[in-house]
């Protein structure tokens, strides 16, 4: 297995090698491309600026100055309608026209790719012009880069015309890689093309000079798995781990439940009691080490995993604290909903492991979405009725934070509003946002909604909101988020009516 592996990985390293290289050629070719370009670009630039005479030995000469000075161009011409006059060679013979350019740049440049020259013998070139004057380039000066003797290299414009190439590349592979650009190994060769906004750049490769390369590779190679198995087989988990996307990673976390639940208490703030809880999940990898939730969250409702790892939680829930919900009607349990699932049928069926299979009545439930869940008010309004209508009660999480909170408080029935930590902070404190907490308030009493403030951590924080009538708060001034046997303890600690905040 060892050797095997080592096969595996020499194959794999010596073709993500030969996409790198052939990726950095086709960078090259492209680099080149733009700086000819840019060259010919100053050139027109210095041509227009001028006030010489046309043809004139003043003008002609300056022409000669720009081809010396400009390493990509071979020849300045000066045309008249059409009719070249001069050149940097001097003054045309009547009567030779400059063909018109087969297409134009973003810019504006105008581009002929096949100029056949007046002398004889001489090979076509490519022509870039601007106003009145053309420059003549070698088009295999755009693909001139380093490259292994075997790469194939070529030059298209963004419609697919071939406008360099070196080495005879496959002219049905190159229309295809500029029609579609791409980088892979399919059939006999290993390809990568680039586009830019002008170009695309294409760096092929016979598969045969993968393939020699390889058994050279493979040659050192075995004998060294053979003698240090074991250490391959290590170095190969090691290098898997690492190389491991946090996606999948994430979904192998679901399958072997390395999430757990922790609980934070939510308090009576006129009794001091435990009245329930916010379940907030958490993820221990089996190295022992904790994810924030803040990465991983977005990342499975990027992934599309949050249906399971909710799935996951209320199951959680279920085993953690469910025999003490049931028991105690008086408490209540927090689950945050993700947008996506408020909606759907999924979203009953596994609150069934807590009320059917755990004996925990739906008002003891409350389902938190934050404000964007709710930025489709119908079907906002579809969701919400119909959790209520099978018992469950509803909290608007982060209130203020999201879109239109007074909007969605005067459409949408919610049970419960969560001040944000934001707002609350803010109590004692100088701050635009100090006046909001109040109004706030008076706006959730007015429409008689329980209330629940986030984030209290001191004491004159709940003074304040105890004035005020706030019925309930969470915080660090009375607990953190605990694992389950710390919070049923905490629970059991603080169930009397009057034992005040700790």
């Amino acid at each position: 297995m060892p050797v095997l592996g080592m096969l595996w990985i020499t194959w794999s390293l010596a073709v993500e090698d030969e996409q790198a290289d052939l990726d950095a050629v086709a960078s090259r070719v492209l680099m080149r491309a733009q700086r000819s370009t840019a060259q010919a670009r100053t050139a027109f630039t210095e041509l227009a600026a001028n006030d010489a005479p046309p043809c004139s030995p003043r003008h002609i000469g300056l022409m000669r100055r720009v081809v010396f000075n400009t390493p990509a161009i071979e020849e300045v011409g000066y045309s008249e309608g059409g009719q070249l006059k001069c050149t940097s060679w001097g003054v045309a013979e009547p009567g030779i026209r400059f063909a018109r350019p087969d297409f134009h740049f973003t810019d504006g440049l105008g581009v002929t790719l096949a100029v056949k020259p007046a002398l004889p013998g001489g090979t076509t070139k490519l022509a870039y012009s601007d106003g009145s004057y053309d420059v003549l380039l070698e088009p295999i000066r755009l693909v001139d880069v380093i490259a292994d003797p075997q790469v194939q290299l070529a030059l298209t414009a963004r419609d697919g015309r071939l406008m360099s190439q070196l080495n005879d590349p496959d002219r049905e592979l190159v229309a295809d890689l500029a029609a579609h650009p791409r980088s892979a190994m399919e059939g006999r060769y290993s390809f990568a093309a680039i586009r830019s906004t002008n170009w695309t750049a294409i760096a092929i490769e016979p598969r045969p000079a993968l393939f020699g390369t390889l058994r050279r590779q493979q040659w050192i190679l075995i004998p060294i798995g053979l003698f240090i198995a074991g250490l391959i087989v290590a170095a190969v988990a090691w290098v898997s781990r690492q190389r491991l996307s946090f996606g999948a990673e994430l979904a192998a976390a679901i399958r072997k439940r390395e999430f757990c639940v922790h609980y934070q208490p939510t308090i009576d703030l006129q009794t001091g009691a435990c009245v329930g809880a916010e379940a907030l999940l958490r993820w221990q990898r089996s190295d022992g080490t904790w994810i924030r939730p803040d990465l991983f969250i977005p990342a499975a409702e990027h992934s599309g995993m949050i249906g399971p790892l909710t799935e996951l939680a209320i199951a959680c829930i279920a085993a953690d604290i469910g025999p003490r919900l049931a028991s105690d009607r008086s408490l209540h349990i927090a689950i945050n909903i993700p947008p996506e699932l408020l909606a759907s049928d999924a979203i009953f069926d596994w609150l069934d492991i807590l009320t059917s299979g755990a004996g925990v009545n739906p008002s003891q439930i409350w389902l938190e979405a934050t404000e964007r869940s709710f930025v489709d008010d119908g079907t906002a309004h579809d969701a919400i009725a119909r959790a209520r209508s099978a018992g469950y009660r509803i909290a608007m999480d982060d209130f203020g934070t999201g879109y239109s909170s007074l909007g969605h408080l005067q459409k949408l029935a919610f049970d419960t509003l969560k001040i944000d930590k934001s707002f609350v902070d803010t109590i004692g404190v100088a701050s635009m946002k100090s006046a909001v907490i109040s109004h706030i308030i008076d706006l959730a009493k007015e429409l008689e909604i329980a209330i629940v403030a986030e984030g209290v951590e001191r004491e004159a924080q709940a003074d304040y909101l105890r004035e005020r009538r706030v019925q309930f708060a969470q915080g660090w001034l009375f607990a953190r988020a605990l694992p389950p046997a710390e919070f049923l303890k905490y629970l059991a600690d603080h169930s009397d009516a009057g034992s005040g905040p700790q």
